[in-house]
């Protein structure tokens, strides 16, 4: 009896920790990982490589830049759906379980925040 209760709560101890879900990953922050951050950076500031094999101004793959960040929700919608210059058009079944408008609102949330000025 002496040895079974210490090996009872080891092995009841081990089935809580085993019950105990692992934190889920984000699914948009995952969908722009494989989709888009090939081109467009981690960050969103464009990757300087794609660039160049692009052959595209460095704007371009930008996503965090005061213009792209100026856009509608709509107009950066519209990219997405059907395309624009060389990146292709990205369906919902390319996205899966993501919508376009969360997508859009994790790359406005890459933006690097903005300083105030000082009076």
């Amino acid at each position: 009896m002496k040895k079974t209760l210490p090996l009872t709560l080891l092995l009841a101890a081990a089935l809580r920790a085993s019950a105990v879900e692992a934190p889920k990953a984000d699914p948009v922050a995952a969908a722009y990982k494989s989709k888009c951050a090939a081109c467009h950076a981690k960050d969103g500031a464009g990757n300087p490589a794609m660039v160049k094999m692009l052959k595209a101004k460095p704007e371009a793959l930008n996503l965090v830049d005061a213009e792209t960040l100026d856009k509608k929700d709509e107009d950066l919608t519209k990219t997405v759906d059907i395309g624009k210059g060389k990146m292709p058009l990205f369906t919902k079944e390319k996205l899966k379980d993501v919508s376009v408008k969360d997508l859009i609102a994790f790359v406005r949330s890459l933006a690097p925040a903005k300083k105030e000025a000082k009076p």
